[in-house]
């Protein structure tokens, strides 16, 4: 990881300036010599002011906090250099390297580069960053981030993400899933019957399972359910920013605005690579607190992430009718926590009923609830129920 100082910054920006290209020394085993003039070839032959800054980001530096952008924006405030600015994102999971893009002024069409270099080489940083550099506001681009979506490359799903690997792990909300199960067994048996025939038995210890074939049909309809929801949602929290007004003279919601910003950028991110059905979730939830956050920016006010319920994270927010948030005891005997829930899931844990909905992940065939599972920040911060800074959970990993 690199810190950016106030030393390691203005020779940062001296490379910048004299031909458009820094590298770190921590990288200097991913990106040698021969490559970086390769980089700085390409930078020149851009039609537009173009800088490539390639370090690993501290999420600890005080400057920077991790973020790209923010590093380019103090590079340009310091510089004046506008134009193109291509560096390293922070990395979460097993991500590979990810490039960012950020124009001064905004440009929000530059994303597709990136994503298809990311896509293409994911483990090459040198190559990736060339890839991306010669991409840059083409047809080329665009067309390509078409196809990989289509195919499941760079806005692809059925890959680990950030959670890890839950096994088969495919989204499967208790109550909705089954009743549409129970729907297409009751009609399976129907149509049994018809034909004189007899089903086979689906049992285990005497209790009826639903046939693996039902289960995988019901698992991959919600699946492609949920992955629209979150592509629907995220693009139109990307929209609403597009179309906000950032008021600068009113600095109180400026890191409401900047929240806003950092969550549409990790779900876009999560949801134009390789994902599983956990981080679709993920995705639904980050695009949830971005909506929030730019309300609150909007309205010139600060912004705190409300906790959403430890249960089920698609649920309603964890809080009563005063806005308060609101709590309950889940697990068992001394196992049992305090956890925040929606008033549905608190209500029936009050009745000392178990909430029928708790959001579940299909592992070898069988539903688990993902809180029982290792989805890494996903499970631990109960989806930013148990932990505001989902976004530094993600970041830190």
């Amino acid at each position: 990881m690199t810190r950016i100082d106030e030393t390691t910054l203005a020779e940062l920006e001296a490379e910048l300036a004299r031909d458009g290209v820094w590298v770190s020394p921590g990288l200097r085993q991913e990106v040698t010599a021969a490559e970086e003039a390769q980089i700085e070839a390409a930078v020149a032959a851009q039609p537009g002011p173009t800088y490539v800054v390639l370090a690993e980001l501290d999420y600890d530096d005080p400057l920077t906090s991790g973020r790209f952008e923010q590093l380019a924006g103090v590079v340009r405030d310091d510089t004046g250099l506008t134009g193109t600015y291509l560096g390293l994102e922070a990395s979460y999971g097993s991500e590979g390297y990810r490039l960012g893009a950020h124009a001064f002024p905004d440009e929000y069409d530059l994303y597709q580069a990136v994503a298809v270099a990311a896509a293409e080489e994911p483990d090459d940083l040198a190559a990736q960053t060339l890839r991306a550099v010669d991409l840059l506001r083409t047809d080329e681009a665009e067309t390509l981030y078409e196809q990989q979506r289509e195919s499941g490359g760079a806005g692809g799903s059925g890959g680990p993400g950030p959670g890890g690997d839950a096994g088969s792990g495919a989204l499967l909300p208790v109550t909705g899933a089954l009743l549409v199960a129970v729907l297409l067994v009751v009609g399976w048996v129907r149509r049994s019957r018809r034909r004189g025939t007899t089903p086979a038995p689906h049992a285990r210890g005497g209790a009826f399972t639903l046939p693996e074939a039902v289960v995988r049909s019901v698992r991959e309809a919600e699946d492609r359910r949920q992955e629209s929801l979150a592509q629907e949602a995220v693009l139109s929290l990307g929209e609403a920013i597009d179309a906000a007004d950032l008021e600068p003279v009113r600095p109180r919601g400026l890191g409401a605005w900047q929240a806003a910003l950092d969550h549409y950028d990790v779900a876009r991110r999560i949801l134009d690579r390789r994902h599983s059905p956990a981080d679709v979730v993920g995705a639904l939830v980050l695009a949830r607190r971005g909506s929030e956050a730019l309300a609150a920016g909007r309205r010139n006010r600060s912004w705190t992430p409300t906790p959403g319920c430890y249960l089920n994270p698609l649920h309603d927010p964890a809080t009563d009718g005063r806005g308060r948030v609101r709590r309950a005891r889940w697990g068992s005997g001394g196992a049992s926590v305090e956890v925040p829930v929606c008033s549905p899931c608190g209500d029936a844990l009050a009745r000392g009923d178990r909430p029928s909905d708790v959001l579940d992940f299909v592992v070898d065939g069988k539903p688990v609830h993902y809180l029982e599972l290792d989805l890494g920040p996903w499970s631990s911060t109960g989806y930013g129920s148990l932990e505001p800074d989902l976004l530094g959970a993600l970041l830190r990993r």
